[in-house]
């Protein structure tokens, strides 16, 4: 069984109410028994993060993100950590190396927990989630014109369902001509599980050259690595576990509709989590909102309206 542990790693010193939101959903409405913030510099004292020490299960962890390499998979890890300039690249081997090394869950800081990881905790020694997107990592490397021919046209047809208002009622219909992938925003497992062993061995062989690259150590490394994979002891938990809306379409996570929504349609009876991607037209929000902003418009906004309910501890029934 995977230890009840989630983790969440930052880089900086202002950590961003949503930010603090996610650690709190998942130490309320998670089930870990210990939900941990591996942070590189000491945290500004906002409210939102004092707060976080009133909760039984949080801990506060410094990071020493070369010692942690090192220790999790030697010298060599600790030297491309190193190298690293990025944060985003940085926390693509940490949160490895972290599930390697302790075990548990990692937990991106643009989720929200809203149901216990029971199942997910117990029906494999290790997992990854899936979700459905245009372009993976074998559609980025191919040079046939077809291949991107046809993922453009994708690309196009999905942006109007992001454009449509109430777009993501529909998007349903076509997301299975899309590509299912894995991506790192949520994964986890038994301490010194193979399969991340093994990506962590990968980071370490991508030429020098391209460690900075976006999505390099990432989530094309992790869809390649998954896929050379045969060991039994890995499940991928298909999209609606934690990624109900799939980048672009969850812009409608963060859109004003007057005559109101309701999260819940959104949700299937399996989502435990919900990754609403800060990288995808949202990076402004997550500066600003706070939870008077939430609770403003929590009627007109589909994420609003789910953090409020779990603001207010409400557990949604399966």
């Amino acid at each position: 069984m995977i230890p009840s542990i989630a983790h969440f790693v930052w880089y900086g010193s202002k950590l961003p109410y949503l930010h603090a939101l996610a650690i709190r959903s998942a130490a309320t409405h998670g089930g870990f028994e210990s939900v941990r913030l591996h942070h590189s510099d000491p945290l500004d004292g906002l409210p939102h993060v004092v707060s976080l020490h009133d909760l039984p299960n949080f801990e506060l962890v410094p990071l020493d993100d070369r010692a942690l390499c090192e220790e999790a998979s030697g010298p060599s890890l600790a030297d491309l950590i190193s190298q690293l300039e990025s944060p985003v690249a940085r926390s693509n081997l940490v949160r490895t190396a972290l599930v390697y090394r302790d075990g548990g869950v990692y937990l991106d800081m643009d989720t929200l927990t809203i149901r216990p990881f029971d199942e997910v905790l117990t029906t494999a020694p290790g997992f990854l989630g899936e979700e459905h997107i245009v372009f993976p990592g074998e559609v980025v490397a191919s040079w046939d014109p077809r291949v991107k021919a046809k993922a453009y046209l994708k690309t196009t047809v999905r942006d109007g369902f992001r454009r449509l208002p109430h777009g993501y009622r529909y998007f349903p219909r076509i997301e299975n001509h899309l590509h299912r992938a894995v991506n790192g925003a949520i994964m986890g497992g038994v301490p010194g599980h193979a399969f991340f062993a093994r990506y962590l061995s990968a980071m370490t062989k991508v030429p020098r050259a391209r460690r900075n690259k976006p999505h390099a150590l990432g989530t094309h490394l992790l869809q390649a690595t998954y896929k050379s994979y045969d060991g039994d002891d890995l499940h991928a938990f298909p999209p609606p576990y934690f990624y109900p809306l799939p980048p672009e379409i969850s812009a409608h996570w963060f859109r004003f509709y007057r005559d109101g929504v309701d999260p819940m349609e959104v949700l299937d009876p399996k989502t435990c989590c919900v990754h609403w991607y800060a990288s995808v037209r949202t990076k402004k929000i997550v500066k600003t909102v706070d939870e008077t902003e939430l609770r403003r418009v929590a009627s007109q906004q589909l994420f609003a309206g789910l953090a409020t309910r779990v603001l207010d501890g409400e557990l949604i029934e399966r």
